[in-house]
């Protein structure tokens, strides 16, 4: 044999020397494409300890293989690696845009890269995955582009593992890793590839969580970054509320591997609750009592969203539909806007007021399904965990946000599972009320949530409805004593903390006054002896009567519907007689400009006067009024104490021949009892 020339240039083997060589030694490759003439020499080495060098033309054009048998792993991850390499070292960039078109590739087209070939690329990456800088950033969104929940589970578990592989790497990538996974907890069509089996919804929602969980384990800065991610995601603006109620699911799902990220979660949730929750109320008020009551009825007939059995995910017809659909046409969304675009902006409206309250009722009922298993636990460590988040949530989101109607109902009904709860939750309200360094709306707030609880609870223990109602009456009494003095008048901005003790102290004893009293007739005595024996503390009934005589004047500043139900309940009772009271104070003038409330500490004076009602009045805000969500009802329904009436209601109702009306009572008793109340005053 010839001695070659030791430095010689390489060269390719000719064709008629490359048939000399048997065929299974130097077959071909599929996956290479020669683009030139071969017609120079192969290289050969020098001395038998010398390998021979190989080297890799750069006009090579990268395709896949047509045949899975073809794909070789190893080959695979070197082109890769040497594509990756000449991207970073600003060199020919052909082989490296080839690797990205694999994944970019429509799976459902016929010249996609084979499922295998996909899987050995994505492999080679895998290899190479601490050499994707910031100059591959196109490599990087390819792969997160690409079609993997409807594949085979192998690739599944090798896609997850890059992933993971990367953030931990390369944490520059983190934010948009976790972007891309959550994205997929939303709505979802069905997955068809050619070999796989099809992967619905619920399945792409388990793989992305999965994904999720992995990188929260692998990778700590994951859990701040997921939090951003989720709150970035909650506050968009859905035109479909299912496509929300399915991203909020997989959240709280999502908490079972980041425990750390629970307070936050539910925080951001119940927040968008809330606000969503304000929305509504604000614009049923545009609509008169009777459209109001056509649309609480549509809500409870209506299917727009799913029922309870399988809650909170995509209903049918549109799963049916996103499974027909191979190329991603139209949704019941498209045709929900051609429809929206033939109607008056009133039609409109309302609809997305429907829509707005059937997602109120949707997530509370995802959340009262959430916390139920937690605040029931026999782990008092979880069960007291549960509690103080949602008792936090209430202080910090629920309780300073005006006019939110359904999301208290979330402690109101979990507060009610034991007595160190409805404790716990009454000592909050009392605290916010009594703190003189809280502005007035929180604390008239507070004052409302109180005596909504405990007026409405059915299952608020005796001793904390009479405990709590006398010390509200002594806190009361100790107010009184410390504003009396320099009173010249009623005047709500000076003393907020006073009006709205109470009025709470009215409402609970409307709603309480049967527990309140200290002796009760027989049962199987008539109505008229009923009232004769109801006694109270002579306590009370002098704290309430020199508190409603004092210059304070609380019955011409509180609620004039409490004050009324209060006057008629304690001359029912022949507890208190109030009327000639609030008779005469028609004639008390009270300041009522705007003006007069800028001085308060208040931040935001437009938005925050909404606690000032008419003519300077507290506002009758009653946070537990009756409940009339259809969904998430059932939680509540046993836990809230309806009106019963008041004592002789049945009588005068039954008495045709009396048809006087309440006022004329009400006159004909401010003479009878002039003189017991004015020795009442005196006292």
């Amino acid at each position: 044999m010839a001695t070659l020339a030791p430095r010689a240039a390489p060269f390719n083997l000719p064709v008629a020397q490359v048939n000399a060589f048997p065929s299974s030694a130097l077959k071909p490759r599929p996956v290479l494409k020669r683009t030139r003439d071969e017609s120079a020499d192969m290289e050969v080495p020098s001395s038998p300890s010398k390998r021979s060098r190989v080297t890799f033309d750069s006009d090579v054009e990268y395709v896949s293989a047509d045949d899975d048998d073809e794909v070789d792993p190893q080959l695979i991850r070197e082109q890769v690696r040497r594509a990756i390499q000449r991207h970073l070292s600003g060199g020919d960039d052909e082989a490296y845009e080839n690797v990205k078109q694999i994944f970019l590739a429509d799976p459902k087209k016929e010249n996609a890269p084979s499922p295998r070939a996909v899987h050995a690329h994505l492999q080679a990456v895998l290899a190479h995955i601490s050499s994707l800088d910031k100059s591959c950033n196109g490599l990087v969104n390819a792969i997160l582009s690409c079609e993997w929940v409807g594949r085979d589970e192998n690739f599944v578990k090798l896609y997850i593992n890059v992933l993971g592989n990367l953030a931990a790497a390369k944490s520059g990538y983190l934010s948009k890793i976790l972007h891309t996974l959550v994205d997929l907890l939303g709505e979802q069509r069905t997955r068809r590839l050619l070999g796989t089996r099809i992967v619905r919804q619920a399945r792409i929602h388990s793989r992305g969580r999965r994904a999720i969980a992995y990188l929260l384990n692998l990778v700590p800065a994951a859990s701040s970054t997921l939090a951003q991610v989720i709150q970035r995601k909650l506050t968009m603006d859905y035109r479909k509320p299912q496509e929300r109620l399915l991203y909020m699911k997989n959240f709280l799902a999502l908490l079972e591997h980041a425990q750390e990220l629970k307070g936050a979660v539910l925080g951001m949730i119940t927040s968008e609750l809330v606000k969503l929750d304000v929305s509504v109320q604000v614009d049923m008020e545009d609509y008169a009592d009777e459209l109001e009551e056509e649309i609480v009825q549509e809500v409870s007939s209506s299917q727009t969203l799913v029922d309870s059995a399988s809650q909170l995910s995509l209903n049918k017809a549109i799963e049916e539909e996103g499974e027909d659909e191979e190329d991603g046409g139209s949704t019941t969304s498209d045709s929900s806007a051609d429809e929206e675009d033939e109607l008056g902006p009133v039609e409109v409206q309302r609809r997305r007021v429907t829509a707005h309250l059937e997602t109120v009722d949707a997530v509370m009922n995802l959340l009262f399904e959430y916390y139920n298993p937690l605040v029931l636990a026999s782990n008092l460590a979880v069960s007291d965990d549960a509690m103080n988040l949602l008792t936090t949530h209430f202080s910090n989101i629920i309780l300073p946000t005006h006019r939110s109607r359904h999301a208290q109902f979330l402690i109101f009904h979990f507060s009610q599972t034991s007595s160190v709860f409805v404790d716990k939750f009454a000592t909050t309200c009392i605290a916010t009320l009594l703190d003189h360094n809280q502005p007035p709306i929180l604390r008239q707030t507070a004052g409302s949530y109180l005596a909504g609880f405990v007026g409405r609870g059915a299952h608020v223990p005796l001793p904390v409805i009479q405990d709590g109602f006398q010390l509200l009456c002594d806190e009361l009494e100790s107010l009184r004593k410390e504003l009396e003095p320099s009173c010249r008048g009623p005047d709500l901005r000076r003393y907020t903390s006073f009006y709205s003790l109470m009025q709470a102290i009215m409402y609970i004893f409307c709603f309480r006054w049967r527990d309140l009293a200290t002796h009760r007739e027989e049962e199987d005595s008539d109505d008229e002896q009923e009232v004769e024996e109801y006694q109270f503390p002579d306590d009370i009934k002098r704290k309430l009567t020199q508190a409603v005589n004092s210059a304070l004047n609380p019955l011409r500043i509180c609620t004039p519907d409490i004050v009324h139900q209060f006057a008629e309940t304690c001359r029912r009772l022949h507890f208190l007689y109030l009327f000639p009271k609030v008779e005469s104070n028609k004639h008390v003038r009270l300041s009522n400009t705007r003006r007069d409330f800028t001085d308060s500490a208040i931040g935001q004076v437009e938005r925050d006067l909404g606690w000032v009602g008419e003519s300077g009045m507290l506002e009758g805000y009653f946070p537990f009024d009756p409940y009339r969500l259809p969904r998430s009802r059932k939680w509540i329904v046993d836990d809230y104490l309806e009106w019963k009436g008041l004592p002789g209601d049945e009588v005068e109702n039954d008495d045709d021949d009396d048809d006087a009306t309440d006022d004329e009572m009400i006159n004909e008793e401010s003479h009878d009892d002039g003189e017991e109340t004015a020795t009442e005053e005196d006292a």
